[in-house]
């Protein structure tokens, strides 16, 4: 699975993903992608803070740029062995748009979010760290 900040520009000249909308509706997000899937997503509020809820904001798009599903959103601290206290529910909002609300950090660290998308009857996890100081 490969990683790249939010740099729309950079992956909209790239012909596989040119139809996968990355507009997050305002703020700055990460991208993270693999061979057969592109994901954009941002929180809000834009600053996560420890013990406060947030959401994700979050389009998923095959590699043909088609509207993919996502399945499940959760998080872990892989150094402290334990996840998040709270399941996230997400809200699909059509178009491979989707919103994953309920996410808490009760605590600063490493937080690694695993994304599950699927197209079809192909599924996938989707990773990234976030740094929470």
């Amino acid at each position: 699975m490969k990683l790249a900040v939010a740099l729309p520009g950079f992956l909209l000249a790239t012909p596989a993903w040119a139809d996968c909308p990355l507009d997050l509706g305002r703020g700055t997000g990460w991208v993270v992608y693999s061979d057969h899937y592109l994901m954009a997503f941002r929180s809000d509020p834009l600053r996560i803070e420890v013990g406060e809820p947030f959401a994700l904001v979050l389009n998923v798009c095959t590699k043909g740029g088609e509207p993919a599903e996502l399945l499940a959103v959760d998080a872990s601290m892989p150094e402290h062995r334990h996840g998040m206290n709270y399941r996230p529910r997400i809200v699909a909002k059509g178009d491979g748009r989707f919103r994953a609300e309920g996410m808490l950090f009760h605590m600063p660290g490493r937080w690694e979010i695993t994304f599950n998308v699927r197209a079809g009857e192909e599924s996938e996890n989707l990773t990234h760290d976030i740094i929470l100081k």
